[in-house]
C-alpha cells in the first residue's frame, strides 16, 4: 500500500511542475548570441525562451510603458 501513495504523490507532484515562459527583450547587436544561449537553456531545462529585439528607445519607450520582462539586455 505504501507503494501505490508513493506512486501517486509522484505523479501528483510531477504534474504540478511545468515549464516557464522567460520573456527577454533586448538591444539587436547581440541576437546571434542570445538566440544561440536562449536555446541551449531551453533545451537543458524545458523553459521556453521568448525574446523580443528593440533599439534602446523602443526599449526605454516600452519599459516606461509599463510593458514587464523577465530580463532586459540594455547597452
Amino acid at each position: 500500500m505504501n507503494k501505490y501513495w508513493a506512486v501517486v504523490a509522484g505523479v501528483v507532484f510531477a504534474s504540478a511542475v511545468q515549464a516557464a515562459e522567460i520573456t527577454v527583450m533586448s538591444g539587436g547587436a547581440i541576437e546571434p548570441g542570445i538566440k544561440a544561449a536562449a536555446a541551449a537553456f531551453e533545451k537543458q531545462t524545458g523553459h521556453k525562451v521568448t525574446i523580443t529585439f528593440q533599439t534602446t528607445p523602443q526599449m526605454r519607450k516600452r519599459v516606461a510603458a509599463g510593458d514587464t520582462f523577465d530580463v532586459i539586455v540594455a547597452p
